[in-house]
């Protein structure tokens, strides 16, 4: 706990006792308190946020890149089952296509959340240059 946050519990705490009750001192709170409250806790529900959606952002382009390694495993279950006839040339290329169409986009939305990020709550994730 941040040295602000217990000054702050501390002097609710004080203003409870004198007040009698958590219901008077928060009527007794100033405009300027309950903004600054309200702020707080919409900062940090964005920044809780952002951090969950530049996570999942990270995990799809994993995923993606799972899923395109995987499409180049021709390894047999036996030693009979790989013929040629069995290989799609075109559909594989499509595939790879697609999925690296589906990394690229979501690589430039990664790097557009992150400098959203940054540009909020000050430089904590290093951006990409995406060509």
């Amino acid at each position: 706990m941040s040295e602000e946050e217990s000054k702050s519990k501390e002097t609710t705490k004080e203003i409870v006792e004198e007040k009698g009750g958590f219901l008077e001192a928060s009527l007794g709170r100033t405009t300027r308190q309950i903004r600054e409250d309200r702020g707080e806790d919409i900062s940090k529900g964005l920044q809780i946020a952002y951090k969950q959606y530049i996570e999942m952002l990270e995990y799809d382009i994993d995923r993606f890149f799972t899923t395109q390694n995987r499409a180049f495993d021709f390894s047999p279950n036996s030693t009979t089952s790989l013929v040629i006839k069995d290989v799609d040339a075109k559909t594989i290329m499509e595939q790879d296509l697609v999925t690296s169409i589906k990394i690229r986009q979501t690589r430039i939305e990664l790097n557009i959340a992150k400098q959203r990020y940054n540009f909020l709550f000050g430089p904590t994730y290093e951006l990409e240059t995406i060509i």
